[in-house]
């Protein structure tokens, strides 16, 4: 991997809360969630505000990832929040996040990837859950690149393969530009 594709994929450090809505309850989570200034997501989708990312790719669920807090902190605030309405789950320790922010990298992704993440298709706002490299990812486009979220216990072979798929280009993508 290039010294500009290493500076360009990021370990991100952040809490990251699972959120499950109890049967028939996604729509009364939507307005506390609201209240407290984060849009809960269709599924596909993914909003953004100047501190959090919420991300939905499964009915009724959402990841909300925001600020690294002292551990545990982050949950026990949205389960105060969410009452028994909510299944709320600190996955910091078990998510790996990765801030792709070259478009070297974005396409060196995207060429091992069964979904299109041509920016036209898979643009900022969507979310997805694929398997790339035989580990399961959630990617969220934004506005300087691409979020990878995968289980912690794959994450190194995630990185590793990622690098190596990385140093096989030898030259960059297609309609990319040189560093």
């Amino acid at each position: 991997m290039s010294v500009v594709e290493r500076s360009a994929v990021t370990d991100v450090p952040a809490d990251l809360v699972e959120v499950t809505a109890r049967r028939g309850r996604a729509r009364d989570l939507a307005n506390i969630a609201r209240v407290r200034g984060l849009d809960l997501p269709p599924v596909g989708r993914a909003t953004f505000n100047a501190t959090h990312v919420v991300l939905s790719v499964r009915p009724d669920r959402w990841f909300i990832m925001g600020p690294a807090q002292p551990p545990g902190d982050t949950a026990s605030q949205w389960k105060r929040a969410f009452g028994p309405l909510a299944s709320v789950i600190d996955q910091s320790s078990g998510y790996a996040i990765f801030d792709l922010t070259s478009a070297h990298a974005c396409a060196a992704l995207a060429r091992s990837c069964r979904l299109d993440l041509d920016e036209r298709v898979f643009s900022i706002g969507h979310a997805a859950a694929t398997s790339i490299a035989q580990v399961q990812t959630c990617l969220v486009p934004h506005p300087a690149g691409l979020l990878v979220l995968t289980p912690a216990s794959t994450s190194r072979h995630f990185s590793e393969w990622f690098a190596h798929v990385c140093e096989s280009l030898d030259t960059p993508p297609p309609g990319a530009s040189s560093p």
